[in-house]
């Protein structure tokens, strides 16, 4: 017997599903996960994910703090995908029958994580291994390394705008790596809205700065063009962020030394309001 999930319709019913839930708002996947599981459906393991991966290696789906949200790409693919569901279901209804739709599950609300700082939204799994590889070389005689965090801050668009603005600067950067600002530079995406990168300093103590000037120069410029060349993003307003920490006996852990960078992100947002 041929599993559905086996033959791709439960991998195309969960983007489906995943694009129409997060049309009404950011949501936590494991609280998708349970809603659709409470509808019983004949689907194996693994479609879920399968389906989400899926839609933020598109571009479609995006992460937001602990919750995934629709880019303007999903909205995009969301009404492609109800035409192409629409155009399926008079035949499907004609092979199997009219019948009644069955009542929405009742799922009960679970209340959501507290909040954590940016930089644990996404750090735990890809930044924060990185650091720790990094320092446990450094003990073990290789060169010391700083950390670069950058935020881009967008407003004056609506939210979608806004997302699909951010999301292409940040992949536009992390894509040019190693042509911009060296091939010994590792670069990871940030939070919602960031990126970080990663450098070794061996003898320049200040190249932790200089690369904070040239990430947060990328960043503007890409801004620049886009709203000079795309008529929706003209509108928008735009606010770039950087703060570096450079690795020190004094900083011994993975912690301290992400926390001391987000201080000196926070602390260069200050300086810009002041200026």
């Amino acid at each position: 017997m041929v599993r559905p999930s086996a033959t791709g319709l439960a991998t195309a019913f969960f983007r489906l599903y995943l694009l129409e839930s997060l049309a009404a708002g950011p949501a936590r996947p494991a609280a998708l996960l349970a809603a659709i599981a409470a509808e019983r459906l004949p689907f194996a393991a693994g479609a879920f994910g399968r389906a989400l991966q899926s839609l933020v290696e598109g571009g479609y789906v995006a992460p937001a703090a602990a919750a995934v949200c629709l880019t303007s790409l999903g909205a995009a693919e969301r009404m492609a995908e109800r035409e192409r569901w629409s155009d399926m279901l008079p035949t499907l209804v004609r092979l199997l029958g009219n019948s009644e739709p069955r009542p929405l599950p009742v799922v009960a609300e679970v209340a959501p994580p507290r909040a954590r700082p940016v930089a644990e939204a996404y750090l735990d799994r890809v930044l924060v291994a990185s650091v720790r590889e990094r320092i446990a070389a450094t003990r073990d005689g290789g060169p010391t390394f700083a950390v670069v965090l950058a935020q881009l801050d967008v407003d004056g668009v609506g939210e979608a705008t806004r997302r699909a603005m951010v999301h292409r600067a940040i992949r536009a950067t992390l894509g040019a790596t190693a042509t911009l600002f060296g091939g010994d530079v590792s670069a990871y995406r940030y939070g919602d809205s960031g990126v970080a990168a990663v450098a070794p300093v061996g003898r320049d103590p200040a190249r932790g700065e200089r690369l904070c000037t040239l990430v947060r120069a990328r960043l503007d410029e890409l801004m620049r063009t886009m709203t000079s060349t795309v008529r929706a993003f003209g509108s928008a307003r735009w606010n770039v962020r950087a703060g570096a920490s450079t690795w020190s006996e004094e900083l011994a852990t993975t912690t301290v030394l992400l926390r001391r960078a987000e201080e000196a992100l926070a602390t260069d947002g200050d300086r810009q309001d002041a200026a």
